[in-house]
């Protein structure tokens, strides 16, 4: 028969694991909620490479991309983001990705440059969110 002891401290670890766990989960769902829109799927490449997928999520003066393994790339302030001239992804871009109906749109961010492809609702989302004022911009002013 087992030593006692060593049943409750198996226990112990056991439940720590799960209330970890839990509190992992729920931190996520949490960060979720602070979201200024939903997670917008997306493809993302930069010149020279191959499109990846991806979720682009805004929050705040901020924006990201997350692939399923965690963040791929930002985040990057929105102040200085610069979106270039949108057009329709066909041909190769469009089989690569997998999807048609995209429109894609070169982005700089200081000297490093890639492209976005995602549907014209959210690319109109994003191009809106771009060029608003960001938040606290006039906060000093009464």
């Amino acid at each position: 028969m087992p030593d006692p002891l060593i049943l409750v401290v198996v226990l112990a670890v056991f439940g720590a694991l799960v209330i970890f766990g839990l509190g992992m989960f729920t931190l996520r769902y949490v960060a979720d909620l602070s979201l200024v829109c939903p997670p917008i799927s997306t493809a993302y490449r930069v010149p020279g490479q191959d499109w990846r997928a991806a979720t682009l999520r805004f929050h705040q003066d901020r924006l990201a991309l997350k692939g399923p393994g965690g963040l791929i790339a930002g985040p990057w302030l929105r102040g200085n983001l610069d979106l270039g001239i949108a057009s329709a992804v066909v041909g190769q871009d469009a089989a690569a990705i997998g999807r048609g109906g995209l429109i894609q749109v070169p982005v700089t961010y200081g000297t490093a440059t890639f492209d976005l492809a995602m549907g014209e609702e959210h690319y109109t989302a994003l191009r809106a969110w771009v060029e608003a004022v960001p938040p606290g911009w006039n906060a000093s002013i009464a």
